[in-house]
């Protein structure tokens, strides 16, 4: 046990001098070179106010152009310099280049590639006539994003309402799309075609692609492009050299008419997300894992042609989900000695505007408690976890019982209960009360 335990230490302390900031600039730096333009940040925030290329890596000056912005807003997603994420900006890139080309008509039919459960998505049913999401969907990412339940839960997983007859969501291989030849208006893909296996299986799914786009239609991907010479592929995910990628567009049959702005923002270069440590720090434009230096590229890809649809865009209001409940908790005694279980007696009211799924994990709507003083300084977020026994539909209310152990230290503690939407939300966020029990440890 305790040779394992060792073993474990020296692995973990070996990665983290391998993966540091230092061991790179120490070992490798002198070797290693970026392979783009390295532009001032200021610089290119100027020329971003009057213009954005379709075709580009990931800038974080791209959010101080008036129209990409209003498109950021239209997704409703909130990004500024300090919390700007290159995902985030996958998505808005790919529906500003859909409104500059002018595809997202009432009358177009999509298809989203390794689609997960992205809230483009559920945006794309309020502008387009039908959106097709595909995925293997066998629930093997860290945060829910391929969840199994996804396709027969569609609905659970929605940001905000939507017209569910315009989504349909497929557990289908991506090497082998079940559509007839020249069936889409435009196909897009978000950080998903460096996860199908090697270059040869990639170029299949590309090719895959063409074959059920209409022409004169586009497909829009993002993917991961590599930036330094040193860099290499990582562990189920395949990073691009710019030419190598390029190469493969073509082989597949696309069109690529814009040149890439692949200029590299100094301030981000400088101050990089290293990966794995530093993974939920903001703002996240560019990653190095060990010898690579990486960030995504967005490109458009053209089928020649005239049949794909394009036309005007329709505007319409896209509403909210409202996140309110009613909580109220008993217990039979306050006073209790350390450790001691408690019986929970829970009322819970839905007072949203959708019905509360407790299944799976992501996005499961449950009753999260929290550990405070009796000063009310946090001492533990996620204390417990407490699931739902049973869908409940707007207005429904429920009761049921749970057991909750009392802190093991004596003292006067504070048991916060708040609706949570798993790895989402707390409901509280918005604005929805929380309920408090004060408890007494002897």
């Amino acid at each position: 046990m305790k040779r394992r335990l060792w073993e474990k230490l020296k692995y973990h302390l070996w990665g983290r001098a391998l993966f540091s900031n230092k061991f790179y600039h120490l070992f490798l730096r002198s070797f290693d070179r970026i392979l783009f333009e390295v532009v001032p940040a200021e610089d290119l925030i100027k020329e971003r106010k009057r213009q954005i290329p379709l075709n580009k890596i990931c800038q974080a000056a791209d959010q101080h152009n008036p129209v990409w912005s209003c498109v950021l807003s239209e997704l409703k997603m909130r990004m500024d310099e300090k919390s700007f994420h290159r995902k985030a900006w996958e998505h808005v890139q790919i529906v500003f280049s859909l409104k500059r080309m002018k595809l997202l008509t009432p009358d177009s039919v999509c298809l989203a590639v390794g689609a997960g459960r992205e809230n483009l998505l559920y945006y794309l049913t309020h502008k387009v006539n039908k959106v097709c999401g595909i995925d293997l969907y066998e629930g093997d990412y860290f945060g829910g994003e391929d969840e199994a339940d996804i396709p027969l839960s569609a609905k659970k997983y929605a940001p905000f309402p939507y017209p569910e007859d315009k989504l349909n969501l497929l557990r289908m291989n991506a090497l082998d799309l079940e559509f007839n030849d020249r069936f889409f208006d435009f196909i897009f893909s978000s950080s998903s075609i460096e996860h199908f296996g090697s270059e040869k299986e990639i170029l299949k799914s590309l090719k895959e692609m063409y074959r059920v786009l209409k022409p004169g239609g586009a497909a829009l991907l993002t993917t991961e492009l590599r930036l330094n010479k040193l860099g290499s592929s990582l562990k189920n995910t395949q990073v691009f050299p710019f030419q190598d990628l390029l190469s493969l567009f073509m082989k597949a049959g696309f069109i690529v008419r814009e040149d890439f702005d692949l200029r590299i923002e100094n301030k981000y270069l400088d101050n990089w997300i290293k990966l794995p440590d530093d993974v939920f720090k903001r703002p996240h434009v560019i990653l190095r894992y060990f010898n690579t230096i990486l960030t995504s590229i967005h490109a458009v890809l053209l089928k020649p042609g005239r049949n794909g649809k394009k036309g005007r865009e329709i505007f319409p209001v896209i509403p909210d989900y409202i996140y309110r409940g009613h909580i109220h908790v008993s217990v039979s005694k306050a006073a209790v000695h350390r450790k001691e279980s408690l019986i929970l007696n829970i009322s819970l009211k839905n007072s949203s505007n959708f019905t509360w799924v407790p299944s799976g994990f992501s996005h499961r709507i449950s009753l999260g408690v929290k550990l405070l003083t009796e000063n009310n300084q946090l001492v533990e977020r996620d204390y417990l976890t407490l699931t739902l026994p049973k869908e409940m539909a707007p207005e429904e209310r429920i009761e049921f019982s749970a057991q909750v152990k009392a802190p093991p230290q004596k003292g006067s503690w504070i048991l916060r209960f708040d609706l949570k939407k798993e790895l989402v939300l707390w409901f509280s966020q918005k604005g929805n009360p929380c309920f408090d029990l004060k408890i007494k440890v002897s």
